[in-house]
């Protein structure tokens, strides 16, 4: 995979659909890389050219990095813009799922390098606001408390990045326990206090999201985590949204989020989304 120095801070990704003439640009959601949108990204590659990307501190190649006086999200929506741009591919279609916490801050922040929004499995309530720092954070500062960064390092999530880039195993072992925990502390504070918010774990107030003037096609979610409402706040939010169903029941939803691992679950939601992001890509662009 390609891989570039955006904010001193080395990411990767792949293209899908190379000569087509509309741009769109992938961002996935929780700590997973681009990997997790194949389905999708090769299902709009018929018609568009796809970017996929792995953001900083995920499961896959990109460089971690534990630091700074942003959130986490922020920080994803600056390299994407980094991204955007280092490419040529500004103002282009941005989608994400499953939170949606990245391509939004990008509207707002990168205004100019976005022409249309595309958003599913939005997350947003008490539910999430407690049990994602649970996963996204909390089990790293657990480990950094009772084994020191060699512990952080042999967790699941980073060995597997570790494994892809071996220079994030020094990046990590190179950080003060106590200054990882900090920055974890930090970072999940942003999820914490979120739950009044119209997304989980993304600063955004409604009207900052009100101020997002691009169109955006905004699907619904079925579970505790991305709950329908979330998905219909956002539709009445932002002034040129369309508003789409859930694509699944909740029946078959529970048959794969938590029975079967990733990215098989998340191949199950592009196959899902794809039609409706085609359609409202097609209506755009014609």
């Amino acid at each position: 995979m390609p891989e570039l120095i955006v904010n001193n801070c080395t990411v990767s990704y792949q293209e899908f659909g190379v000569g087509n003439p509309v741009d769109v640009v992938l961002t996935p959601g929780g700590r997973w890389g681009g990997y997790v949108q194949r389905v999708i990204a090769t299902e709009l590659a018929k018609d568009y050219h796809v970017i996929t990307w792995d953001r900083r501190n995920t499961d896959a190649r990109a460089d971690i990095v534990i630091a700074g006086d942003q959130s986490e999200a922020d920080y994803w929506a600056d390299d994407l813009a980094a991204l955007i741009r280092t490419l040529k591919l500004g103002p282009c279609y941005v989608g994400e799922y499953a939170g949606c916490r990245t391509t939004p801050l990008l509207c707002v922040k990168y205004p100019e390098l976005v022409k249309g929004l595309l958003l599913c499995w939005c997350s947003g309530g008490d539910y999430p606001a407690n049990r994602l720092p649970k996963n996204f954070y909390q089990a790293y500062t657990r480990a950094a408390l009772r084994g020191g960064m060699e512990a952080v390092a042999a967790t699941n999530h980073f060995a597997e990045s570790i494994k892809q880039n071996p220079g994030n195993r020094d990046r990590l072992l190179a950080m003060k326990p106590t200054d990882f925990i900090r920055q974890m502390a930090y970072w999940e504070a942003f999820f914490n206090t979120s739950a009044d918010l119209p997304i989980t774990g993304c600063r955004l107030t409604d009207d900052e999201w009100a101020s997002i003037k691009v169109p955006a096609t905004v699907t619904g979610g079925v579970d505790p985590t991305h709950p329908t409402e979330a998905a219909q706040r956002l539709g009445k939010l932002l002034p040129k949204a369309e508003y789409h169903d859930p694509v699944c029941t909740e029946a078959e939803w529970y048959g794969s989020f938590g029975q079967v691992p990733y990215p098989i679950t998340s191949d199950f939601q592009g196959g899902r989304i794809a039609p409706v992001w085609r359609d409202f890509l097609r209506r755009q662009t014609s």
